[in-house]
């Protein structure tokens, strides 16, 4: 299918939507770490962090699908989490130019595998220990992400821009 330059400044706006409530998550993320750092111990305070982690890959994978389905479709199998991901280190050269690097990759893949986790926890108790080494990325992983964001933002603005000479 052939984009015009509005199917791209859709995808932007949707995109840029997306970093915005990543940044709304995120706040809440520091909210809730903070709880715990001035010595809240309560279960409901280390599901509320682990919660907000949930939530700021949530909304990382979000705007990885939608720069998937814009561009290439098609994501299947039990493992497309992880392969959305992988994905997205890719420079398609035809269609898209990579969002992530590996190394932002390896980043937001701690965060997903932990919302794994904890989705699948039901009666068993979240590991602080486990959830204090993963909070630990969520700085890294989110400055990361927002970098990527720019970058791919600006080149799919010069997308744009060149669709409206051709057009």
């Amino acid at each position: 299918m052939k984009r015009s330059r509005s199917d791209f400044e859709r995808l932007l706006a949707e995109l840029n939507t997306d970093v915005r409530d990543l940044n709304l998550v995120v706040a809440e993320n520091a909210r809730a770490w903070k709880r715990i750092e001035h010595g809240a111990t309560d279960s409901l305070d280390w599901a509320a962090l682990g919660y907000t982690i949930h939530n700021v890959y949530g909304v990382m994978e979000n705007y990885c699908v939608r720069v998937a389905k814009f561009f290439e479709n098609g994501l299947e199998g039990e493992s497309w989490h992880r392969e959305l991901l992988r994905r997205m280190t890719l420079d398609i050269p035809t269609i898209r130019p990579a969002l992530l690097t590996e190394e932002t990759c390896a980043l937001v893949d701690e965060l997903r595998s932990f919302r794994h986790l904890f989705r699948n926890l039901y009666a068993r108790p979240l590991d602080p220990d486990r959830t204090r080494l993963v909070q630990g990325k969520v700085g890294p992983a989110t400055d990361a992400f927002v970098d990527a964001h720019r970058g791919f933002a600006a080149k799919m603005q010069q997308i744009a821009s060149a669709l409206d000479d051709i057009e």
